[in-house]
């Protein structure tokens, strides 16, 4: 008997899944038993490619970060924004003897312009095996929200030209197990924190906040009031007014900086802007992710399990310079620059259209190191252009103002 379109897809459906499997398998450097259950094999011998990824790991603990065996030689300190390192290597990186301090809001003080975008490095502890996070200015956790959620349905990513549609769906274990889980963590690596806010409502907003009060590392808090792939994300950060109230009630919540993540998808972004510095934001970030979809052809399916995503990368940078560009001309606390940074010339455009700093996301996938990179860039561009510090780049290319 012949089959049904419908068994056909899933029949195709079912190979895919496959074929991903085997996929998965390779680029961890496992077997098909290991990347289905997740628990290691300890009688595989390992392959070539992972031999050697390990080998390279452990050749350049100074630039990958630190060996297992090392000291971490982190310290603290409990102002905001002036985590730190103390470790063997710190005064040899290549940023050690250049100004890159900037204000990322007001009350935010941090060692160089360059922190970690949200959903894009996990909790940070992941990526302190691989890299020096005490180097960064800042990290930017997961997206957290009141109670759990286990996120979206698969697939959850897509990879676009020159970018990637994502649709996670805000997965986290809820604010109360963060702040348990990972602040003595946040503590020990010696960087700034700052806790991306996600809810549906104004309470859910304050909840999380007051949830994480107190929380070792945490310097401040971004709140997403503009995701794109969960049902409703984008309600607040359309609306002035919306963005303004939810602003106001986490001011009213905590001492520390609050900064609002602004979306490109609201019909007029300057507006919004400028209802959250009126409720006392203390920075804004520009820009979460563009709506966006694909289409599986062969399936004809959307490729997402939710129809639709983010999408973020190289490809949303030129939106994500403009959207800054403008608010800058609106707004007088800092803005930071999100939006296709894979390098220290993109950060360059950023920080000139009147970004005092910039979040590194979608590029730490391809590249862990990436962000470290951006920071080494930068401040070689301060020591060949002779400047004093990395703020008088800051609005560099803004229209002269006439008093």
């Amino acid at each position: 008997m012949s089959k049904s379109i419908e068994e056909s897809l899933e029949d195709a459906a079912d190979g895919e899944a496959d074929e991903d499997l085997d996929e998965l398998a390779e680029l961890d450097d496992a077997s098909i038993a290991e990347a289905a259950t997740g628990e290691p094999d300890d009688d595989r011998t390992p392959s070539e490619l992972g031999t050697k990824l390990r080998d390279a790991l452990e050749e350049e603990p100074q630039r990958g970060g630190l060996p297992h065996s090392a000291p971490r030689g982190i310290a603290m300190d409990r102002r905001p924004g002036a985590a730190r390192s103390e470790g063997p290597h710190a005064a040899s990186y290549p940023e050690a003897s250049v100004d890159l301090s900037v204000e990322a809001a007001r009350g935010l003080r941090l060692k160089n312009p360059v922190m970690t975008a949200s959903g894009t490095f996990g909790q940070g502890v992941e990526y302190a095996e691989l890299i020096d996070v005490s180097r960064l200015g800042a990290i930017v956790n997961k997206g957290t929200t009141p109670a759990a959620r286990p996120g979206n349905p698969q697939y959850r990513i897509a990879e676009t030209p020159s970018g990637i549609l994502n649709s996670i769906g805000l997965e986290n274990p809820g604010a109360a197990e963060v702040a348990r889980k990972y602040g003595k963590a946040w503590a020990e690596l010696g960087v700034a924190v700052i806790v991306n806010v996600a809810g549906y409502s104004v309470d859910d907003y304050v909840y999380v906040v007051h949830e994480m009060t107190g929380t070792p590392g945490v310097v401040a808090y971004e709140l997403n009031v503009s995701c794109p792939n969960v049902k409703g994300g984008m309600l607040f950060g359309c609306d002035p007014d919306l963005a303004a109230e939810v602003t106001r009630a986490v001011k009213a919540e905590t001492d520390l900086p609050v900064i609002v993540k602004l979306t490109p998808n609201a019909p007029d972004v300057v507006a919004v802007a400028r209802a959250c510095e009126e409720a006392g934001a203390d920075a804004l970030t520009a820009i979460n992710t563009v709506l966006g979809m694909r289409i599986d052809t062969r399936r004809r399916r959307p490729i997402l399990g939710t129809g639709s995503g983010g999408l973020s990368g190289p490809a949303i940078r030129p939106i994500a310079v403009h959207v800054t560009y403008q608010v800058a001309q609106a707004v007088t606390i800092p803005i930071i620059g999100a939006g296709g940074v894979t390098s220290a010339q993109d950060a360059l455009e950023f920080l000139m259209a009147g970004a005092s700093s910039v979040q590194v996301g979608t590029a730490t996938f391809a590249d862990p190191l990436a962000p470290l990179k951006v920071i080494e860039g930068l401040a070689a561009y301060v020591r060949e252009q002779g400047l004093v510090s990395i703020r008088q780049v800051i609005g560099a290319a803004l229209p002269v103002r006439e008093d």
